[in-house]
């Protein structure tokens, strides 16, 4: 039980890091970068707080 828990901690800690890191990368990317990727500023925040499975 102790276990799971700890796994599923470390798992939403791993989960945040990866979506910390995407933030930061597209905040970074130009507006031209991200229309070449198919996004807008404003799809940013919708994109990463999709639960993984719908990605």
């Amino acid at each position: 039980m102790v276990m799971r828990a700890w796994r599923t901690l470390v798992d939403i800690v791993r989960v945040r890091r990866e979506r910390s890191r995407a933030r930061f990368q597209l905040a970074a990317m130009t507006e031209r970068e991200l229309l070449d990727c198919g996004m807008t500023r404003s799809e940013i925040e919708y994109e990463l707080r999709k639960p993984r499975r719908q990605r």
